[in-house]
């Protein structure tokens, strides 16, 4: 009688052991699950970007209601702000402050608006192109980023955006670009193509391309800059 008892006992114990040794296995599992699932998380997030084409629409809707919808041209230039900041949340740092310089200049303009006080169409116009010589700068940033990951044709991509915005921002400033900001452009997008095609691009040839677009964005950036 008293094996028999041993025995359960033995067998018992055996089984609680086993139940204990396959509960640390699943709790092990889903520690390493969810670190898994963190990191590539991590990866995963993107900093927000609009779109060239979401920034053109905004443009083009504020001009149209800017003589006929104070109320509607304001909240306009306030949902642009708030774009403006979430895009500088995650900018580099030169990018950061342009962008925070223009999301700020949006809201001052808003706020005017909202007062009746009398903006011209030449206000909204130099306050947009100072905008986007900041998208130019956050979207080069982007390429270099997307470069040293190895993300050659996100790199490409935001190379030839950050050049359409070096141009479109001179065009509503009514500047005219010179040689040098004109071929910085058109360069990018010639490096852009190349490595769409996954033609063999070196650091060397990125990186000048990189930085003479930065200096001439730079280089625009002062001579529309606002005046204190």
């Amino acid at each position: 009688m008293r094996t028999g008892i041993c025995t359960t006992t033995l067998a018992i114990v055996c089984s609680l052991l086993a139940a204990s040794a396959c509960q640390r296995d699943d709790d092990s599992r889903a520690i390493a699950e969810t670190a898994m699932s963190a990191g590539t998380a991590a990866e995963d997030r993107t900093a927000y970007v609009a779109t060239e084409e979401e920034w053109q629409a905004r443009f083009d809707t504020i001009r149209m209601s800017f003589d006929r919808d104070t109320a509607a041209t304001a909240a306009a230039l306030r949902s642009a702000a708030a774009s403006a900041r979430r895009e500088a949340s995650d900018a580099s740092d030169s990018a950061k402050a342009a962008l925070t310089r223009s999301a700020d200049e949006l809201d001052s303009l808003a706020a005017s608006l909202s007062r009746s006080a009398r903006r011209s169409r030449r206000s909204l116009d130099s306050a947009f192109a100072r905008l986007e010589q900041a998208e130019g700068l956050n979207r080069l940033a982007h390429a270099t980023d997307a470069w040293a990951k190895e993300q050659h044709a996100r790199a490409g991509e935001n190379l030839t955006a950050a050049g359409d915005y070096l141009e479109r921002s001179a065009k509503i400033a009514g500047v005219t670009l010179d040689a040098a900001a004109t071929k910085a452009a058109a360069d990018a997008r010639a490096l852009d193509d190349r490595l769409s095609e996954s033609a063999q691009v070196t650091a060397d040839e990125f990186r000048k391309t990189a930085d003479e677009l930065n200096a001439e964005l730079h280089k625009l950036g002062d001579r529309i800059a606002r005046k204190p």
